[in-house]
């Protein structure tokens, strides 16, 4: 695997995870920033339609970069199922949170906004914080700890019970959220 076109496309994985990841996080830092009374609400606007699109292009230039990454390594094992769920869950997410985004937009400084769609918002952070550090930790210990990692020995049954908790937690949510908003 140590070879000049590994280290290439390796190279720019990289550089797609530190555009896509970072911009996440610069996001996030708005938002807790915001909901601290640290920034102007429009701030927050215009940070997270900026950011959006560089999250794509780390998110796909990432995928991009990947894929042959995973045929030079010539195996695929337990723990990558869990990493192509994960980076699965950030690019599903990312439809949402593209939406709710633009929401946000049409709110104005002031506005009281709903308690369904700060959830939702939250719920869909959550889910992309979830996603970029799994996909990060699995791929540090592939490169630094073992090529192979025969765990967890049922890894589609383990992505499942994840995607139905979210599911879960995701309807509960909306009942509690949406009735509470209702007259």
């Amino acid at each position: 695997m140590d070879t000049t076109p590994f280290f290439i496309l390796l190279f720019f994985h990289l550089a797609s995870l530190i555009l896509g990841f970072g911009s996440v996080l610069v996001t996030d830092l708005y938002g807790m920033l915001w909901i601290r009374d640290r920034v102007r609400f429009r701030e927050l606007v215009n940070v997270s339609g900026v950011t959006g699109k560089f999250v794509w292009v780390g998110w796909a230039g990432m995928v991009v970069t990947g894929i042959p990454l995973i045929l030079l390594k010539g195996e695929v094992d337990d723990l990558m199922i869990l990493k192509f769920v994960a980076v699965g869950l950030i690019g599903i997410n990312g439809i949402p949170l593209h939406m709710l985004q633009r929401r946000l937009q049409a709110f104005q400084t002031g506005d009281e906004v709903p308690k369904v769609f700060m959830f939702r918002l939250g719920l869909s952070l959550f889910v992309s914080q979830l996603g970029w550090w799994s996909a990060i930790l699995i791929g540090f210990l592939h490169r630094h700890v073992a090529e192979i990692i025969e765990w967890p020995p049922r890894p589609w049954l383990v992505s499942a019970l994840v995607l139905l908790a979210l599911l879960a937690v995701w309807g509960v949510g909306e009942a509690i959220f949406k009735t509470r908003e209702e007259p």
